[in-house]
């Protein structure tokens, strides 16, 4: 799926229509995350951690519907923007197993290692040496083992 076809097909699936029901926004998000990051990788985490009751359960759910049902489905920006805007944030907050995730995304979303290591960079005034020193060890890691 090319770029714009993502934010393409946001619009006319529009898993981000309040009128959607949970199970079809859920669903929209199982998608999402199988192209992102694969299918095994779905039933390994999101699957698997929304299986049965309670909180647990509760956040596989939340994932999957608003965060990729909802947001990564939302019309206006490519999933390769999305991408790069996650990294960020993650980045700024430390989230190194995050980070590593959304490499892999990335990397399915169009960023080749280039932009991603180069968005590292990008983040030392922002976010200091420290931080921006583990987001790039992470990254480095990641990509390596790709």
């Amino acid at each position: 799926m090319s770029q714009t076809e993502g934010a393409e097909d946001a619009e006319s699936v529009g898993a981000a229509d309040a009128d959607l029901t949970a199970a079809a926004r859920r669903a929209a998000g199982e998608g999402v995350v199988a192209e992102m990051l694969g299918k095994d990788f779905l039933a390994a985490n999101m699957k698997a951690m929304q299986a049965g009751e309670g909180a647990v359960a509760g956040m596989g759910r939340l994932a999957l519907e608003h965060v990729f049902g909802d947001i990564w489905t939302r019309p206006g920006l490519t999933r390769r923007d999305r991408s790069l805007i996650t990294l960020g944030v993650l980045m700024a907050q430390g989230h190194q197993t995050e980070i590593g995730n959304h490499v892999m995304a990335g990397r399915a979303n169009g960023l080749s290692p280039e932009e991603i290591m180069e968005a590292v960079l990008h983040t030392v005034p922002y976010i200091g040496y420290p931080a921006a020193g583990q987001a790039m060890a992470t990254a480095t890691r990641v990509l390596g083992a790709a």
